[in-house]
C-alpha cells in the first residue's frame, strides 16, 4: 500500500473517496467546503471563482494545516482530469502568491490543464530571504525543511475527494528553487508520497549554497563597509567577453555558452590600463570575478564549486547589487548564515569577520535536517515513483558543478539501472535560475507535462523539445534538452530547429 493512501486511512479518511457536498450549484458545492473536517485542518474560506478570463472557473479553498500552515487550493469547477498537484515554495518561503506565473511553484498553470493544486507557506510567513522565524523554533524548521509535505497531500486529497467524490489517481509535486529542494527532499525522504515529482534548480545543498558558497559570495562581492565590490554597470561587459570566447564551443554561435565546463574566461584581459575608466575593470572587480568563477577554497582545497561561466546575463539578479540594493542572492545567503548562527536580523552580521576554512563545521550544522544530498534514490524505485529534475547551466545560484556531483554520487549509490527506471536528470544551456528571466535562451517546457507524460503513458524524458519566444510570442528558436549523460550536438542546417540536434552521449 502505498504512503499517501495509508495516510489517508490512518486518519480516518476513506480510501475509496468520501460523498460531495450536497449542493445545487458549484459555487455552493464550494462553499459547503468551508465545513468540511479535514486532518489537522482549518478551513478558513471557500469560494468559487468566475471572473478570471485567463483561468477556468475554479473553486479556491483557504486554510491553515496544524495552525501554523497556510495553504491556499484551486480546484476546476469541472472538467477535473483527475490528478492533484502540490506546489513547492522559493527562498526560505514564507508567503502564498497563487497567481505566479509561469511553472515555478505556482498554481494556475496546473489548474488550467484541469488539476487541483495546492500550495503552502511551509508553516511559516515572512519575506522569502528572513529567517527570523526559525531562530528558537525548532519546529517550523522542521516543518520548511520538508515535513510540511505529507501534511499538505493529505489536506489536499481529503479536501479533492469531497468536493469530485472520488480521490485524484495520481498526485505529483512541481516545484523549483526550495521547490527543487524539496522535490528532492521527496524523493529521498518520502519517496511513495508521490506518482511523480518534477523539480529543478534545486537548493539540495541548502547548507552548502547558502552556507558555504553563501559567505564565499557575500565576501566577495562587498567590501568590510558593505559596499559592492563589482559595479553592476559592468556585467554586460564580461557577458560579451565570456560569450566571444565559449559561445562556439558546442559548434553553434547562438549566444549561448552550452559548454561552461569547457570555457576559461580571460578575466584579467578587461583590466582597465592607464587613464581607461569605462568599459573596463578595476583590480578590485578582476579580483572578485576572478574569485566567483573558481569557488570557494582555502588552504589549497576545493570547498565549494564556482559559477559557471554563461550565466552572467542573470547576475544583477542574484549575485551582484548595488551600495543600495543587495542582489537577492546575497540577502538569501545572509538569511541562511544568520539561521545557522542564531543571529536575528536585528543584530549585525559582518561576512569578513569569519574565516571560512574554520567555520565549515557551523555552517554544516543543519545540513541532516534541511539539506536533500542522500545520493540512495532507491525508495523510488520501490515505490514506482518517477523523479524528472532539471537544472540551467547557466544558473548562477545553484551552481550546475554540485548539480553534476550529485548526480555522479546517485548513479554509483543508486546503480545504473534502477536509476534509469526511475529519475532523468536534463540540463537546460542558458537557463539561469526557475525562469526569473525569459527569452534569452529555450527554455519554455512545462515540467508537470513531462512528469505527467511519464507516469501515465511511460514516455521518459530522455528528449524534451524547448521553445524561446519573442515578446511578442513568437516562437524564435527551438532545442533539445537531453537527459544526462546525453547532451545536444549540432547535426548541420538551421540552428533555430530542435530537430537538427542530437542527444549524444560524450
Amino acid at each position: 500500500m502505498r504512503f499517501r493512501t495509508a495516510l489517508l486511512a490512518g486518519l480516518g479518511l476513506a480510501v475509496a473517496g468520501t460523498l460531495p457536498a450536497q449542493a445545487n450549484t458549484p459555487a455552493e458545492a464550494c462553499a459547503n467546503l468551508a465545513a468540511t473536517d479535514a486532518p489537522a485542518t482549518k478551513i478558513e474560506k471557500a469560494s468559487l471563482v468566475t471572473d478570471r478570463e485567463d483561468l477556468p472557473d475554479f473553486c479556491q479553498v483557504e486554510g491553515r494545516i496544524e495552525e501554523r500552515i497556510g495553504f491556499v487550493m484551486r480546484m476546476p469547477a469541472s472538467d477535473w482530469n483527475g490528478k492533484f498537484v502540490v506546489a513547492g515554495c522559493g527562498g526560505f518561503c514564507g508567503y502564498l502568491a497563487p497567481d505566479k506565473p509561469g511553472h515555478s511553484n505556482t498554481l494556475n498553470s496546473a489548474l488550467a490543464a484541469g488539476y487541483t493544486a495546492i500550495q503552502t507557506d511551509s508553516g511559516h510567513q515572512a519575506v522569502n530571504t528572513d529567517t527570523d522565524w526559525a531562530i528558537g523554533d525548532p519546529r517550523a524548521l522542521e516543518l520548511f525543511a520538508g515535513a510540511w509535505m505529507p501534511l499538505a497531500v493529505a489536506t489536499g486529497q481529503h479536501i479533492t475527494s469531497t468536493y469530485f467524490a472520488r480521490e485524484p489517481r495520481r498526485t505529483y509535486f512541481s516545484g523549483c528553487s526550495n521547490g527543487g529542494r524539496l522535490g528532492l527532499y521527496a524523493a529521498q525522504r518520502y519517496p511513495d508520497l508521490f506518482d511523480g515529482i518534477a523539480a529543478g534548480d534545486g537548493v539540495f545543498d541548502l547548507s552548502g549554497y547558502g552556507g558555504i558558497y553563501g559567505l564565499w559570495l557575500l565576501q566577495t562581492t562587498r567590501d568590510r563597509d558593505g559596499r559592492a565590490v563589482i559595479d553592476q554597470a559592468k556585467v554586460p561587459l564580461l557577458s560579451r567577453h565570456v560569450k566571444q570566447r565559449c559561445d562556439a564551443l558546442d559548434g553553434v554561435e547562438d549566444g549561448i555558452v552550452s559548454r561552461p565546463q569547457q570555457c576559461e574566461p580571460d578575466v584579467a584581459a578587461l583590466r582597465c590600463r592607464a587613464g581607461e575608466t569605462a568599459e573596463c575593470l578595476t583590480d578590485a572587480e578582476v579580483s572578485a570575478i576572478e574569485r566567483l568563477y573558481r569557488g570557494a577554497n582555502a588552504n589549497g582545497e576545493q570547498l565549494f564549486p564556482g559559477v559557471a561561466p554563461g550565466s552572467e546575463d542573470y547576475w544583477t539578479v542574484w549575485l551582484v547589487g548595488t551600495d543600495d540594493d543587495r542582489a537577492w542572492g546575497e540577502r538569501a545567503s545572509e538569511g541562511y548564515l544568520r539561521l545557522a548562527y542564531g543571529i536575528p536580523s536585528s543584530e549585525p552580521f559582518r561576512p569578513h569577520d569569519y574565516a571560512l576554512a574554520d567555520e565549515i563545521d557551523n555552517i554544516r550544522a543543519l545540513s541532516p535536517l534541511l539539506d536533500a544530498t542522500n545520493p540512495d534514490l532507491g525508495g523510488l524505485n520501490a515505490a514506482g515513483t518517477r523523479l524528472f529534475y532539471y537544472h540551467g547551466l547557466a544558473d548562477p545560484m545553484m551552481l550546475p558543478e554540485r548539480f553534476f556531483d550529485y548526480v555522479e554520487q546517485a548513479r554509483q549509490v543508486t546503480g545504473e539501472s534502477s536509476l534509469a527506471e526511475t529519475t532523468r536528470f536534463v540540463t537546460v544551456p542558458g537557463f539561469g535560475h526557475c525562469w526569473e528571466r525569459t527569452g534569452l535562451t529555450a527554455d519554455e517546457f512545462d515540467p508537470l507535462d513531462i512528469i505527467d507524460r511519464w507516469v501515465e503513458q511511460g514516455e521518459a524524458p530522455d528528449r524534451i523539445r524547448a521553445l524561446q519566444r519573442d515578446a511578442d510570442g513568437e516562437v524564435q528558436r527551438s532545442r533539445p534538452l537531453c537527459a544526462l549523460p546525453a547532451r545536444a550536438v549540432y547535426q548541420g542546417g538551421d540552428t533555430s530547429r530542435a530537430e537538427n540536434f542530437a542527444c549524444e552521449t560524450p
